[in-house]
């Protein structure tokens, strides 16, 4: 996506503002280090995985999906996670919290199964209270870009990018209010 704003940049008559480009390659940097870091985790998983030489079988890489149906099993688990969640104290969890709390039945997720998952969690949500996905943060370099996802997933209206961080936050807030004193 970078690499297409890139492109798109470069068409323009004019360059990009010195603190817009330098954003642009802090943004590059991230991406890379984080692309890197994964890999290298994956590598380190897979040699971990044969040097054990156990019978069990490792986890999915990350590029391998799942299915619908499997979706559809899991997203009861994961709501049922988010309403305690609500209910507590309301503060974001990440997608490692959200496996411990469900304890070894949520595998690692390919990043659009994450939206399917949440998607399918929050079909329950009445249209006019926040959605329980909102307590789940992406990653540190983009926690709302799930966020973004899921509300457009859902039929909810987009939140204009400027926005998108009070948004959430307000949201986290109603959800507490209205999870507090719900069974």
């Amino acid at each position: 996506m970078l690499d297409e704003i890139g492109k798109q940049c470069d068409q323009f008559a004019q360059p990009l503002p010195v603190a817009e480009a330098k954003q642009l390659r802090r943004w590059r940097r991230v991406l890379e280090k984080r692309r890197s870091d994964e890999h290298s985790a994956q590598a380190a998983a897979t040699s971990r995985n044969k040097s054990a030489g156990t019978a069990r079988t490792a986890e999915p890489p990350q590029d391998e999906r799942l299915s619908a149906e499997r979706i559809d099993k899991l997203a009861p688990t994961v709501r049922d996670i988010l309403k305690e969640l609500a209910r507590a104290d309301g503060t974001p969890l990440s997608w490692g919290d959200l496996r411990l709390r469900a304890g070894g039945q949520l595998p690692f997720l390919h990043p659009d199964d994450q939206v399917a998952l949440l998607v399918a969690a929050d079909r329950g949500t009445p249209g006019n209270e926040p959605l329980l996905s909102t307590l789940v943060d992406h990653s540190v370099a983009a926690p709302h870009r799930l966020y973004h996802l899921v509300r457009l997933g859902c039929g909810r209206e987009p939140v204009p990018d400027a926005e998108l961080e009070t948004h959430r936050a307000m949201e986290a807030l109603r959800l507490r209010q209205i999870w507090r004193y719900r069974r």
